[in-house]
């Protein structure tokens, strides 16, 4: 323990343990400053070396110390005499700016003094261009200098002793007075020249919303003039109106085009927006006599009175249950319109769509002319026929515009009403004369370009695509969109449910009586069954004839862009969806009514003979023969002569089934009759072959597996090849006939069959010993 340090001096409790401490920090002292020693003695030499060079650098730097005290005192006195040069020089430019303050203030005011005089001499004298000349000078001098004691002691004269600001306010307003006065002389008097002369002085007076405002006035003159000319004279032609209105808008246009470069010039970029403004206003006016007196003249609202109560009485009776619509003499309506004429309403239609389509150009024009105006129109004119149609807004002027009005919800609505008017009518004169196609002589397949459908679709088709054109016509987006939805309404309820109607209760294909034995029951008569076929083609055909009018009716839409016929907003999008809106909601519902009315000739028709042809196809036909297949055995021989009978036998029912189908339906039609028919013989054929377990031998498997490919054969020759895949399952099973153990085992094949149907399969052949 004796060499465990002693406590630190600051916890001595005794003396003894004081001594010891102060003891032991003496010697750690004595320690420390060895060390110190030894190092500084170690380190003696590179010291005193290092020593010696900062000696020499300090005396070397000595010259270049001295030479930078005598630079900063150069740069000092410098700097001193600098500043007081800068001083100088500032106070000098000050002196001059006042001093060419002084003499722009002179000359500004010798140049009002100039103006003053120079309005005063170019009056004596009548030269009015020098006047404004004067006054626009004097105008873009600062109104403080105008205003100011300066001008007001120096600029008045004996001859002008007005102060400037009060001669200059007298003189702008004196002159504009009679520049306005000239201005109404010179129109009054239809002299362009002066016209122009005293325009383009307006602005350089101050004088531009009054220099607008006139000019506006003379141009609406003209417009008012021209239409009142037009209405003067007397109404005739089934146009007249239209022609009217489109004389108007066309006679706006060439005002707008020929003076916008004019107002432009004289009036600066976006000035036109006020012209049009009042031009606008003068359309309303003019406009809104022509609708209203076509309104008058026309009789529109007893027109419209007169449809509304038209009621439709032989779509409604056609509607009740029972009823033969072949009976045209059952109608009250046959031959008359109850009042009505529709060549007179078609007629209207044309006027009123020239109306609409007219109003729907303008307001393009009118658009682009106003957006024309903006600022940013100018950097953006290189592009503006390739913009889209949502660059192209309606201009704030248009929706507070009377005509605007007249012409979106009256004149649009005596449209809406006489289209769905008409197209309802022709719909039901349609039927009312509808033919039905000579079945006498039927070729063996029906041409594409004639099918055998009824004279009412052909008709209803004609209407339908001159309804669309003209409506399309008018570019009335909002209006097209509404015709569009009435026209399905009519397609869907009217024309298909005539069809459907008929097809119920007048050509439904019923059994003549019930079958007698184990025989299928007679056949339907065959006027019922051919007429049912030939509604089944007008829904088909009326599904294409619409699918076609579409295409070709949004082709006319243009493309979306400004130049289309829908140019603002997403008008273009909106019209193109409600129209193959039309065609794909027909199209659903005619595909749910076809499915039917194929199934009804499929159960009324063809299944209950199936089976019997069937039947008849197989009989005496035996798969158990015996020999070794050698044609030197006249048994064999006879086989092989009788080899073809099953699929001669069934080509000659099937087509006696078929043919006459086929020689009236459509294609399509025709389709998903076989298409429905290859599926039931399918399973037909797979019950057969499953029944024959134990009456088939290896060589009668061969047979059996030539006589289904001849029938599969025979009912998918030709275009109908598809129908190869309702017969999958039972090629797999004839097939299976024919494989031993191990091919059926071998793979490689893609089966429809499962694992048990493929044994169960192979167990129907009978290996002989």
């Amino acid at each position: 323990m004796a060499d465990d340090p002693p406590p630190d001096i600051s916890q001595c409790v005794t003396y003894d343990e004081l001594v010891a401490s102060m003891s032991h920090l003496h010697a750690e002292s004595e320690a420390v400053t060895a060390r110190m020693t030894a190092l500084y003695e170690s380190q003696t030499g590179p010291l005193s070396f290092s020593l010696q060079r900062l000696d020499i650098l300090g005396a070397s730097l000595s010259t270049p110390q001295q030479t930078a005290r005598s630079l900063t005192k150069m740069i000092s006195d410098a700097s001193f005499v600098a500043s007081r040069i800068s001083q100088k020089v500032r106070q000098l430019d000050k002196e001059q700016s006042r001093v060419q303050q002084a003499l722009d203030y002179a000359v500004k005011t010798q140049e009002l003094k100039s103006c003053i005089i120079g309005i005063y001499d170019a009056t004596q004298v009548r030269d009015w261009e020098a006047v404004a000349q004067h006054i626009h000078r004097a105008s873009k001098l600062p109104p403080e200098l105008v205003k100011g004691r300066f001008a007001e002691v120096m600029v008045p004269t004996e001859e002008n002793p007005e102060s400037p600001a009060i001669a200059l306010q007298n003189a702008t307003e004196s002159f504009g007075a009679l520049f306005l006065k000239e201005f109404e002389a010179a129109a009054k008097a239809k002299d362009v020249e002066k016209i122009t002369r005293f325009f383009k002085l307006f602005p350089l007076i101050g004088k531009e919303k009054e220099g607008l405002d006139v000019y506006a006035k003379f141009v609406c003159t003209i417009i008012a003039s021209q239409s009142r000319e037009l209405m003067s004279s007397e109404i005739e032609g089934p146009l007249f109106f239209g022609m009217a209105l489109s004389r108007l808008f066309e006679n706006i246009a060439t005002i707008v085009d020929q003076h916008s470069p004019i107002v432009e010039r004289y009036y600066g970029r976006g000035k036109m927006q006020r012209v049009i403004e009042r031009i606008q206003l003068e359309a309303d006016t003019q406009g809104g006599i022509i609708v209203d007196t076509y309104f008058d003249d026309r009789n529109i609202n007893r027109r419209l009175s007169d449809i509304k109560s038209y009621a439709f009485s032989f779509l409604v009776q056609s509607f009740g249950m029972g009823m033969n619509m072949g009976m045209r003499s059952m109608s009250p309506a046959v031959g008359t319109d109850a009042g009505i004429n529709v060549q007179d309403i078609d007629t209207l239609l044309n006027e009123c769509a020239v109306m609409i389509g007219r109003w729907s150009l303008y307001c393009k024009f009118l658009a682009i002319k106003w957006w024309a105006q903006e600022p940013k129109a100018e950097r953006e004119k290189p592009n503006s026929e390739k913009k889209s149609a949502t660059a192209l807004k309606i201009p704030p002027i248009l929706p507070d515009s009377k005509l605007y009005l007249k012409m979106n919800t009256r004149v649009a609505s005596v449209f809406e009403s006489m289209a769905t008017f008409f197209f309802r009518r022709s719909v039901e004169k349609a039927f009312q004369l509808d033919e039905a196609p000579n079945l006498k002589r039927l070729a063996p397949e029906p041409s594409p370009s004639s099918p055998l459908i009824t004279s009412a679709i052909d008709d209803v088709m004609y209407v339908l695509n001159a309804v669309l054109e003209r409506t399309v016509s008018t570019g009335h987006a909002h209006l097209i969109k509404n015709v569009i939805g009435n026209v399905r309404r009519v397609l869907e309820s009217d024309l298909v449910g005539m069809i459907q109607r008929k097809m119920r209760d007048e050509t439904y294909p019923k059994a003549a009586g019930t079958s007698s034995g184990n025989g299928p029951p007679p056949p339907p008569p065959e006027d019922k069954v051919n007429g049912f076929l030939v509604l089944l083609n007008n829904l088909d055909v009326a599904t294409e004839y619409i699918e076609r009018i579409i295409a070709t009716v949004v082709a006319s839409c243009g493309d979306g862009e400004v130049v289309s016929v829908f140019p603002f907003g997403d008008e273009h999008a909106q019209v193109t969806s409600a129209l193959k809106g039309l065609s794909s909601s027909f199209d659903s519902r005619v595909k749910e009514l076809l499915h039917d009315g194929i199934q009804v000739i499929f159960v009324q028709v063809v299944k209950p003979r199936l089976r019997p042809l069937l039947s008849e196809s197989f009989k005496e036909a035996t798969y158990m023969p015996h020999g070794s297949g050698s044609t030197d055995d006249p048994d064999d021989s006879l086989s092989q002569q009788q080899a073809d009978l099953v699929r001669l036998r069934f080509a000659y029912g099937w087509d006696a089934l078929m043919h006459p189908s086929r020689k009236i339906l459509t294609e399509k039609n025709y389709s998903r009759l076989l298409s429905v028919t290859s599926e039931h013989v399918s399973s037909l054929l797979e019950k057969r072959v499953w029944a024959m377990t134990g009456r088939v031998n290896e060589l009668g498997a061969i047979q059996l597996e030539r006589d289904v490919a001849g029938i599969i054969s025979h009912v998918s020759q030709g275009k109908w090849y598809f129908l190869r895949e309702r017969f999958i399952r039972v090629a797999q099973l004839v097939m299976v006939l024919g494989l031993d153990e191990q091919e059926l085992e071998a793979g490689g094949i893609e089966w429809v069959l499962t694992e048990e149907e493929r044994k169960r399969a192979a167990a129907i052949r009978v290996d002989e010993m």
